[in-house]
């Protein structure tokens, strides 16, 4: 019979075991979740600035959402300890992203 992981197996209760729990449950869990708050994050900064402005700026919200997303992948990568949340080729993505955002904002403007 397969023995089920409890809490106290990764470490006790706070964030640090859950957040492990669920990369050993589901390791691509943190890349996808970042990811949607990239693309939900870019359509809600672009449908605002064209709310508030009347201008379409979807290559501004690019750049912004994609620099946020770069900095949170930072943070998850630089918590990796014992068990990897984010790996390296993630935050490379998202530092190409916002590369290539930046460049297409100073091509499209």
């Amino acid at each position: 019979m397969e023995k089920l992981n409890v809490m106290a197996d990764f470490g006790g209760v706070g964030v640090i075991p859950l957040l492990s729990s669920i990369v050993t449950a589901i390791p691509q869990f943190f890349p996808i979740i970042l990811f949607f708050i990239w693309i939900f994050g870019t359509a809600s900064a672009y449908f605002a600035m064209l709310n508030f402005t009347g201008r379409k700026r979807f290559f501004h919200a690019l750049v912004g959402m994609s620099f946020a997303v770069f900095i949170m992948s930072l943070v998850l990568a630089g918590m990796n300890a014992t068990i990897t949340y984010l790996s390296g080729y993630w935050v490379a993505f998202y530092l190409v992203m916002t590369v290539i955002s930046f460049v297409l904002l100073d091509r499209y403007k």
